[in-house]
């Protein structure tokens, strides 16, 4: 079975509230992508955000299987 990868970057700001990140997910679910992963990356050395429990991105990995006669 193969699978097809996507990956999105969303800003700290963005996903500040759970309604907004369960919107992104439910669209890109109604697709066919189901969440693989997800990976944060501070804020580190910003003077922008506080270092404490702030984070400045993360990256979203969805997967969904390969159609048969598809190829990569």
């Amino acid at each position: 079975m193969n699978f097809e990868y996507m990956t999105i970057a969303i800003n700290g700001k963005d996903i500040d509230n759970t309604d907004n990140l369960s919107s992104i997910l439910n669209r890109h679910g109604k697709k066919g992508w189901e969440l693989a992963s997800a990976i944060t990356q501070p804020c580190l050395g910003s003077t922008q955000y506080s270092l404490i429990g702030i984070t400045q991105k993360t990256i979203l990995i969805f997967k969904k299987h390969m159609e048969q006669n598809e190829e990569v």
